[in-house]
Formats: C-alpha cells, sequence, structure tokens
C-alpha cells in the first residue's frame, strides 16, 4: 500500500526548475524521496525548461499514472481528491494542494505555500493540469539527499585543535560565571552570623581573581573565535568559488549571475554563524546541563518550575518554526531576485539610457523590491513575536523564581543566600537557554543560504583524466554527425553536423538567427559537449585530450566580448607577465587597436572599468583578438570579431594568422566579410544546408545566395 503524506515544499533553485520540483513534491506525496539532484539524472532540465508533457512522460517512466487536460471551468477543479499539477503565469507550475470553501491551497516551487481566493487562482490559472495516481509499476525511494552540514564538519574537523581551545575557554568563562553566585550565596549566609566585615577580604580576593580569569580567557576565546572565523571563510567561500570557476559552462546557462554572487555571499553568514553561534550554542548546552544539576541540588522544586518555564520557549519555537522558516527562504529568494534585476540593469544602461527606460527599470525592480520588503516583514513580525515571548520570560522569570524561593525560605527549606544565589543562577540558566534557543532561527537561516550553496557542491566538476593527451595540435578539425540539445528531454539544435578543416584554412559559418550557429561555436571550442557523434582534432577525439591544454591552443572573441576591471595591459597578457609591453604593441599593431590605445590618456595602463563598459564593443572585441594572438592559437573563432575594420586592415589581420597556420572559424553576420573564405557552412534549423566557396554557392542559386542579398540589400554593400 502507498503512504500519502501532504506536500512538502522543495523549493526551485533556478528558474527552470520549477516543473522538477514539482514532480519531485508529488513523488514525496506518494512516498518517494529522490531528490532534486537525483531527478536531474533522470530528466535533464536544461535552459529552455520543460514542458508538461514532458512532466507527463516522466512521471509515467516512474511507475506514476499522468494524464494532461486542458479545464476552462475552474469549478471542474473541485472534483480532484488529490494534489495536482497546474500550468501557472503561462510560464511556471505549481501544485494544488486541495480546495476548500472556495480556498485554494497552492504549493509554489518559488513562493512556498500560498492561500488563494477563487478570483485570485483564475487571474494565474493557466487552464492545463495534470493530474497524477501511481500504479503497481511504482516503487518508492528512500531519502538519499546528501546534507552541506556534512561538509561544514568536514571542515570543522580539519581544525579540531582551534575548536577544543574556544571550547575550553568557553568553559572557563561560563565556570566564572557559575561561581559568582556562590560567591554571593557565602557572603550573604555570613554577613548573618559575622559581627564585623573583615570576612569580605577572602571573598574580595577571589572576586579578584575571578575577574582577571573571565577577562584573560574572554579575550583570548574572541582571538580563537576570529581565527575560526577566518579558517571558515577561506574553506567555505574559496572552496565554493574555486569549485564554480571549475563547473561545466552549462552550468551558468540555467543560472543568473546575480543569483550566484548571492550564494556566494551567503558563505559570509554561515561563517559568522558557525564561529559564534554553533560553537557557542555547543558549550551553552553543557552548561545548561550544569546549571541544572547545580540547581537541583539546592531546590528540587525551584528547579522544577526553572525548567518549566524554559519549556514554553522550546513549545513557542516549534510552533513558529514553519512559519519562520518560509518566511526566512522567502527573503533569500526575493533578495536573489532583486540583486539579479539590479546587476542586469547596470550591465544593460546604455541600452536603457538610450532607450529612456529609466522609468520602467524601476519600476520593475521596485516590485521585486516589494516583495522583499514583504517577505522581510513578514520574517520580522514573527520573530518580533517571538522575541516578545522570550523577552517576558528572559526578565519575569527569575522574579517569579525569586518570589518561590523565598517562600520556601519561609518554610525553612533553603537559605536566604541560597534564594538569591539561586535567583541569580537562575538568570543565568534563562539567558544561556534563550541563547540556546535563538540559535535555531540562525540555523534556519544558514540552512536555507546552505541549500542554495550546496547546488554548487553538488555539481560534477569537469574532470581531467591524467592518461589525457597533452600536446600541440595543429589544426585540423574534424566534426562527425554531431547531434546536439540542451537537454535530455528536448529537441536537437544541431542535427548531424559533418565537416572536414583543414589546417589554416579559413572556415565561415553563416545562417539566420536560431539556426544553430552559436551552438555549433561553442561545441568547436569545447563548451558543450555533442550529445551524439565525433569532435577529433588532427585525428584523435577530443574527450582523449587534456580539455585545459586544448583549450590554451585556441582563442575565442565573441560577439559580446567582456574584460577585467584591469589595465589594457594586463586584459591582453592575461596573468603572463614575462610578455614585454613591445610584444603587446606589435600583436596589437596587427589587431588594429595600438593606435586607440596609445591615444587614451595612460594608453596600456588605462584602467578597463568593469565589464568594459568604458570602451566600445569593437575596441573590446579588437583586445580580445590581440589577447587570443598573442599566443599563436592553432584555432581561432571569430564571432563578427572583425566587423568593425575595414576591408585592408581586416586582410592584414587575416594574412598574419593565415601566416602562423592559424585555422579561422568565423561565425558571420555581415556575409560581404567571408566572400575570402576557403569554405562557407550554411546553417538552416540546426543542420548545414548547404556548402562551398562564395563563387560555388551563389551560382547554385540556393539558401547562402539569399541571406547574401538580403544582407547587401540591408546594409548597401559592395562586395569587393
Amino acid at each position: 500500500m502507498i503512504k500519502r503524506s501532504g506536500i512538502r515544499i522543495i523549493k526551485q533553485l533556478t528558474e527552470t526548475e520549477c516543473g522538477l520540483c514539482c514532480c519531485a513534491m508529488i513523488l514525496r506525496y506518494y512516498g518517494s524521496k529522490e531528490s532534486i539532484r537525483e531527478l536531474q539524472d533522470y530528466m535533464d532540465v536544461g535552459r529552455d525548461g520543460i514542458s508538461m508533457f514532458q512532466i507527463k512522460h516522466f512521471l509515467n517512466e516512474k511507475g506514476v499514472s499522468a494524464k494532461v487536460y486542458e479545464v476552462n471551468e475552474i469549478d471542474k477543479l473541485v472534483h480532484i481528491d488529490k494534489p495536482f499539477i497546474c500550468y501557472w503565469n503561462q510560464k511556471h507550475f505549481v501544485i494544488v494542494e486541495k480546495i476548500k470553501n472556495n480556498m485554494f491551497y497552492i504549493a509554489d516551487p518559488a513562493d512556498g505555500k500560498v492561500v488563494l481566493n477563487r478570483e485570485e487562482f483564475s487571474k494565474k490559472f493557466s487552464k492545463t493540469i495534470l493530474v497524477s495516481d501511481v500504479t503497481e509499476a511504482f516503487k518508492p525511494t528512500k531519502n538519499r539527499n546528501y546534507n552541506p552540514w556534512i561538509t561544514i564538519l568536514q571542515y570543522l574537523k580539519e581544525n579540531k585543535i582551534l575548536i577544543l581551545e574556544i571550547l575550553i575557554l568557553l568553559g572557563i568563562t561560563y565556570g566564572i560565571t557559575l561561581e559568582i553566585p556562590n560567591i554571593v550565596q557565602k557572603i550573604i549566609d555570613r554577613t548573618g552570623t559575622e559581627t564585623n566585615s573583615s570576612f569580605l577580604n577572602i571573598f574580595l580576593l577571589m572576586l579578584g581573581a575571578c575577574i582577571i580569569a573571565f577577562f584573560v580567557s574572554y579575550l583570548f576565546k574572541g582571538i580563537k573565535i576570529i581565527a575560526l572565523n577566518v579558517f571558515l571563510g577561506r574553506k567555505l567561500e574559496a572552496n565554493t568559488y574555486r569549485h564554480l570557476l571549475q563547473l561545466p559552462y552549462k552550468f551558468f546557462e540555467t543560472r543568473s549571475t546575480g543569483d550566484l554572487l548571492y550564494r556566494i555571499q551567503g558563505t559570509t553568514s554561515i561563517k559568522q554563524m558557525l564561529s559564534t553561534q554553533i560553537v557557542g550554542g555547543v558549550i551553552d548546552i553543557g552548561s545548561v546541563i550544569a546549571i541544572i544539576f547545580y540547581m537541583q541540588q539546592k531546590s528540587v522544586l525551584l528547579t522544577i518550575c526553572a525548567f518549566a518555564l524554559f519549556m514554553i520557549n522550546i513549545i513557542v519555537i516549534l510552533v513558529i518554526q514553519p512559519k519562520l522558516t518560509q518566511a526566512i527562504n522567502g527573503e533569500i529568494v526575493e533578495q536573489s531576485k532583486s540583486q539579479t534585476a539590479q546587476i542586469e540593469s547596470l550591465y544593460s544602461i546604455i541600452s536603457i539610457k538610450i532607450s529612456a527606460m529609466e522609468d520602467l527599470i524601476y519600476k520593475n525592480w521596485s516590485n521585486i523590491y516589494e516583495s522583499v520588503v514583504e517577505m522581510f516583514q513578514k520574517r520580522m513580525l514573527i520573530s518580533n513575536a517571538y522575541s516578545a515571548i522570550m523577552a517576558v520570560l528572559q526578565n519575569f522569570s527569575p522574579i517569579l523564581i525569586l518570589c518561590l524561593g523565598i517562600n520556601e525560605y519561609y518554610k525553612g527549606n533553603i537559605t536566604i543566600g541560597e534564594v538569591i544565589a539561586f535567583q541569580a543562577i537562575s538568570s543565568t540558566f534563562f539567558n544561556l537557554g534563550m541563547s540556546i534557543v535563538n540559535v535555531y532561527p540562525q540555523f534556519i537561516s544558514a540552512s536555507q543560504y546552505l541549500d542554495r550553496i550546496a547546488d554548487i557542491w553538488n555539481r560534477e566538476a569537469e574532470l581531467e583524466d591524467e592518461n589525457a593527451i597533452v600536446r600541440e595540435i595543429n589544426g585540423d578539425i574534424e566534426l562527425e554527425d554531431v547531434c546536439f540539445s540542451y537537454s535530455k528531454n528536448s529537441k536537437n539544435v544541431l542535427e548531424n553536423i559533418s565537416m572536414n578543416i583543414k589546417r589554416g584554412t579559413k572556415v565561415a559559418i553563416v545562417g539566420a538567427s536560431g539556426s544553430g550557429k552559436s551552438s555549433l561555436s561553442k561545441i568547436l571550442v569545447g563548451l558543450y559537449k555533442p550529445t551524439k557523434g565525433t569532435i577529433r582534432f588532427d585525428g584523435i577525439p577530443i574527450e582523449k585530450y587534456d580539455r585545459k591544454a586544448i583549450c590554451r591552443q585556441m582563442g575565442i572573441v565573441p560577439q559580446d566580448a567582456m574584460l577585467f576591471n584591469k589595465s589594457i595591459y594586463e586584459n591582453i597578457v592575461m596573468g603572463n607577465f614575462n610578455i614585454t609591453l613591445e610584444q603587446v604593441e606589435e600583436i596589437t599593431k596587427i589587431a588594429c587597436i595600438h593606435d586607440e590605445i596609445k591615444a587614451m590618456p595612460m594608453g596600456y595602463h588605462t584602467i578597463i572599468s568593469e565589464m568594459g563598459m568604458n570602451l566600445s564593443g569593437g575596441q573590446r572585441q579588437r583586445i580580445l583578438l590581440a589577447r587570443s594572438m598573442l599566443s599563436n592559437p592553432k584555432i581561432l573563432v571569430l564571432d563578427e570579431a572583425t566587423s568593425s575594420l575595414d576591408n585592408i586592415n581586416e586582410r592584414k589581420i587575416s594574412n598574419y594568422l593565415s601566416g602562423i597556420g592559424c585555422t579561422r572559424i568565423i561565425i558571420a553576420h555581415r556575409l560581404s566579410t567571408i566572400v575570402d573564405a576557403d569554405v562557407i557552412f550554411i546553417m538552416k534549423n540546426g543542420q548545414i544546408a548547404e556548402y562551398g566557396k562564395h563563387e560555388e554557392l551563389i551560382s547554385k542559386n540556393g539558401e547562402y545566395k539569399k541571406l547574401y542579398y538580403i544582407g547587401r540589400d540591408i546594409d548597401n554593400l559592395n562586395v569587393v
């Protein structure tokens, strides 16, 4: 019998994961606890997401009967007695968990659980649903989720001595704190029996020793915590960033820059919480246990009362935990969206200014920011209600304990010194109890950050084979029946591409927008791996080569060239400072950018702004071209990289590259720039429609001729 449970929210980490998250929630509802990471091995979402029918096919493979319906009347949904997937806002998937009293209970992978009335639901409902049920073929799987806290514990284990030192110093400070009530008790009890105050001298000496020991231990504890913070920072942020850089290009296509930056910044919150809250919380738990043991030695009744008051804290936190978790997660998601919108607008500031879109961009961002404020306010209201209850307990519980203690004193069960000491130690007990309980919201917040960072950790880096070939290539390229799709479930964007490109030749790839030119160029430089077929360099399959060794012998100059926030010289030599300025100048002259650089006030030491925004697109491309040519590449991919040059300078660059035996692959948008190519490949619908030299293709009266003369009419170009 299949055990059904309520829908548990599984949050999407990318814009295209909503469908996969809905699948995971449905499978979990039926008792199968596969993680998103495991499901991605079965159904690769890719950059374009998945359709309702792909979801149906996937669930069928998992042993879940799924049917897709078009629903034009919302009233018909009321009769569905189980959660169903709903197409939402024409671009999203959610789960309708139940419909009750005309209220729709939604489980949204982006926003969490929400409740909508009929009118709100109808505005977002996109008329398509998927209803499912299990079949006999369904086999639930156990939870094999990777817990990112295991990685954190491994980091902490690497510095066990530092952790131990912190715990010892914390133990000393808390031990001194616990000794103070004992001193107070003895002073008060002896005050009633002593005839003068001389006995205070010994207690003052004890107090002085406690003050010095407390100061020293507290000071060194802080120093050790700072050291732990630095250690965790190096481990968390550095390791995360290094692993991020090693991930395949495909990973970055489905995640925004703003979101990835937000995840990396989340390591700061995690390391601060670990070094201050978690480590302190461990010793706090030990201290609370010691205090309870101490208090019960004084009075069992008062200990029971203090413990009962503390348990109220636990009950409160258990009540608010689900809402607090949802609020924190929602705030993190919205903050990530806000940062992404800001970064995109800054990168696109030229287009925004030219189009006078400032107000529109601000309005779009402010709508997102309102969601951030809303989620922040929701989280703070929950936290405020919790804090108010905690403040009452923390401030008035010791007074209540004092009153009960005085009552025990009048019964003769306890001395007045013990009452005062118990009241003091109970204050410490409640403070430490609050500290432990307050770690929980921090833990929830850190866990939400950690889940997003784990999306980076869980991805496999581009591994290098120790036996991979490391050698200089000649520049011969062969593609045999190469196919490519962005995911396992999407159609091919490249279909049976075969090419034979000889060393030193100039090859052009042309075609209308969406024909597959860019995808093919990324496959040629190793950014994508073909889903079928073979790519060979010098007759050897590309996968047998060391990837980095091949990349160092190749260059690519994309149309949207971006540079680093460094000097022009540094951008060209890229860390190889053995290259002299004279060598750089020589190559920039060939790339036809030298005169423009020299005309700048700081010449080659001019600092390029972030993303190279203080240079024109053509200047950025030619600086990248100079960088590529400096390493004498064997293969160079140019995406309209010389379109800003006149014919004479373009021929100058072409002659230089031909002279060093460089194989040039040109992605051409202006066909007048590639009439001298050795071979031209025309792409159409992901396939090679025709190929040959310019004159041959013109005489064929085919696709190339059509594109060529359309281009001439648009650009009014005279072909030389």
